[in-house]
């Protein structure tokens, strides 16, 4: 079994190539083509700790993924990351385990790559400007990611926590890629005429007024995957063309999805799936004045994916370490 830990997944999977990878897992999931139960979510005591299971197959693939994730949200104060996952990789015709894969990396790279797949459905194509709202992991890559999307010349940014926002801006203009970052001070600063908003939080109230957004905006929310938690303003939705990554997933999880409709704001039709725009069975944006909203709460088809892509180039590139067991 190989054994690949977070380095090894970063030197694997490369933005660009998850992104296209993204691209075949929302396929996949919009044409019956992924074979993958409703994650099962444990609470684990008060303190909002949860442990998750998302098992998956895509049809055609040699392999089967389970991964496990567990969310600890007062991780933070301990110096500990709030999500840790790993990924179980298991050969489809003998049962054989595969890999382990490290799951925290894994899913910053491919959560962010669903988005970034998004913006090349649905986001303008002169698109320019970014707002980030958040400073943690996911936003690391959701930075990256918008920027193999479409050519972002500028990002604001923004953070409760200022230091963690401005630590990230500087952690990120080291890279040849990265574009102008200014840490701004609040949310409206950060959406304010942006092209492009992301949002990657677990706020469980909405991270910016719907009054900021310019028209022809595509809002990717990648952070909240709990009823509970809001991230996008459910009256911003009523006005919005609304696009997830799985609708099943979404109207179960996502919070601000089942807000607008139980607000009736929203009707069930009006919730498509990213595959059909893949698939050429719906057109994505339909002016340059719409407003567009990617809706994820991240599905195993992605991970499956992604730990197939990790694998492939592990095993040319000599990485990770074999072990028996």
């Amino acid at each position: 079994m190989l054994v690949l830990s977070a380095q090894d997944v970063a030197a694997s999977l490369p933005m660009k190539g998850a992104i296209e990878g993204m691209h075949r897992a929302y396929a996949a999931c919009t044409n019956g083509d992924a074979e993958m139960p409703q994650r099962t979510v444990i609470s684990l005591g008060a303190a909002s700790n949860l442990a998750i299971f998302m098992p998956a197959h895509i049809r055609g693939s040699s392999e089967v993924s389970l991964k496990s994730v567990t969310f600890s949200p007062n991780n933070e104060q301990l110096g500990l990351p709030v999500v840790q996952a790993m990924v179980q990789v298991f050969d489809v015709s003998t049962g054989t385990p595969v890999a382990l894969i490290d799951g925290g990396e894994l899913t910053a790279i491919r959560t962010a790559a669903g988005g970034g797949a998004s913006m090349e459905l649905l986001a303008r194509e002169e698109s320019r400007s970014l707002a980030m709202l958040g400073s943690g992991t996911q936003a690391r890559a959701g930075i990256e990611a918008a920027c193999c999307a479409r050519d972002i010349e500028v990002v604001r940014l923004f953070s409760p926590t200022k230091g963690n926002a401005q630590r990230l801006a500087d952690q990120l203009q080291q890279n040849n890629w990265c574009p102008e970052i200014h840490v701004v001070d609040n949310p409206h600063q950060a959406v304010l005429d942006a092209d492009v908003i992301w949002t990657a939080t677990t706020s469980v109230s909405p991270t910016f007024s719907g009054e900021s957004v310019k028209p022809g905006a595509h809002i990717v929310g990648v952070g909240s995957f709990q009823p509970s938690m809001i991230e996008i303003d459910p009256v911003l939705l009523g006005s919005a063309s609304i696009f997830v990554d799985e609708t099943e997933a979404c109207w179960a999880e996502a919070g601000e999805i089942i807000a607008a409709r139980a607000e009736g704001r929203i009707q069930s039709a009006q919730v498509r799936e990213l595959g059909e725009v893949v698939l050429g069975r719906h057109a994505g944006r339909s002016s340059q004045t719409e407003l567009t909203v990617f809706k994820s709460v991240g599905v195993a088809s992605q991970d499956a994916v992604a730990s197939s892509l990790v694998l492939e180039a592990a095993t040319r590139l000599h990485l990770g370490t074999r072990v028996n067991i």
